[in-house]
């Protein structure tokens, strides 16, 4: 039996076809490869008619069926697939969307796409405190079994991502260009174990390079994915909002964590809870409100040995009790029985010395 996924290829890389005129002829079109064995049925313009009869005409000689070999080529390697739109592994949540691709292109775990996952995105030129924020995000989270979803850019995206792969969980990285470039370049590192330790996916077909037009389409495809959206840090006008959007139209719910109101790259941030998307302050707000019976874990304190003898008292105490799991001043507080009040000064002299920072939940040692 031929293998559809050589007719989907063939389909999707008809140029001129584009998507939206593809699922036009999806109500029409019985089989993809009725699209090019009867040309003349489909309302199409004279120009793609006449590529599709050139390929019939041609055959396994016409250079489109000869790159669509390649590519099922390629998809006979481990960790290498083609997700077709009737696939049995193709995402229940994305085939819902209005203009879902037609194929995916994936390398590493295809059963991740059915997986329970939350859109993680933010600003590329990100804050250090931003940063933090995605990498903790991207921790906890899939702490809790959800696969984290971004877009596998500079910024957020990648906090995002390492987040999930440090924390030992699971990521799927949505790109703008084929799975088999990498961009940016200095990622490869992070996408070598994207696919190792989720999945590497893409709409468009091997070697296509990265152009500005694709990346508020893959945007789509990041919250089609997703069961909702959070976004970390964004300016006004951002490709971040642009997936917000998009999460809205496709009926997901939608997060912002708030920030710094002089800092140009949180405004987006704050118009979209402005507009109603939920303030993010941790992701058990997130997590209970996806699953009510989520019970967030009792914080655990780690003591240490003295950090640092030249310290006064109550710092090295404070730094005993902290790491790089956030405490609640209150938790820090009922440890060392004092007043919160009372910790405040000596918690800002650590910070402000760089022992440790403030954030989302607590107070972390660095």
């Amino acid at each position: 039996m031929p293998d559809e996924r050589l007719s989907w290829l063939r389909w999707v890389m008809t140029p001129g076809l584009g998507l939206k005129r593809c699922h036009q002829l999806l109500n029409l079109v019985d089989h993809p490869d009725d699209l090019i064995t009867h040309p003349e049925r489909w309302p199409l313009p004279e120009s793609i008619k006449a590529v599709l009869r050139e390929m019939q005409y041609l055959g396994e000689q016409h250079p489109i069926h000869r790159r669509a070999l390649e590519q099922m080529r390629w998809a006979e390697a481990p960790d290498h697939h083609l997700v077709s739109f009737q696939c049995e592994h193709y995402p229940e949540l994305l085939n819902q969307i209005d203009d879902p691709p037609l194929l995916l292109w994936l390398t590493g775990d295809p059963s991740l796409l059915n997986r329970p996952q939350i859109g993680v995105v933010g600003s590329r030129s990100a804050s250090l405190s931003a940063r933090r924020n995605a990498q903790t995000l991207g921790r906890d989270i899939c702490r809790a079994g959800f696969v984290i979803t971004s877009g596998g850019a500079a910024g957020i995206d990648g906090c995002a991502h390492e987040g999930a792969l440090d924390s030992g969980g699971q990521t799927l990285a949505v790109l703008g260009c084929g799975v088999d470039v990498v961009y940016p370049r200095n990622h490869r590192t992070l996408f070598e174990r994207i696919a190792r330790q989720g999945a590497l996916i893409s709409e468009h077909p091997l070697g296509t390079q990265p152009k500005p037009g694709h990346f508020p389409r893959r945007n789509r495809i990041i919250s089609g994915l997703s069961d909702a959206v959070v976004v970390v840090e964004a300016a006004e006008r951002s490709g971040s909002l642009i997936t917000a959007e998009h999460a809205l139209d496709q009926g997901r719910d939608v997060y912002a964590i708030p920030g710094d109101i002089n800092n140009p790259n949180a405004a987006g941030c704050h118009r979209l809870i402005q507009d109603g998307a939920y303030l993010l302050s941790k992701a058990e707000d997130l997590l209970t409100s996806l699953h009510p019976c989520h019970q967030p874990p009792t914080p655990q304190i780690t003591v240490d040995p003295k950090p640092d003898p030249e310290l006064p008292d109550m710092q090295q105490r404070l730094l005993t009790l902290l790491s790089a799991e956030p405490q609640p001043l209150d938790v820090l507080s009922d440890h060392l029985d004092c007043a919160s009040h009372a910790l405040l000064e000596p918690l800002l002299e650590l910070e402000l010395a760089g022992w440790i920072q403030q954030q989302p939940g607590g107070y972390s040692r660095l």
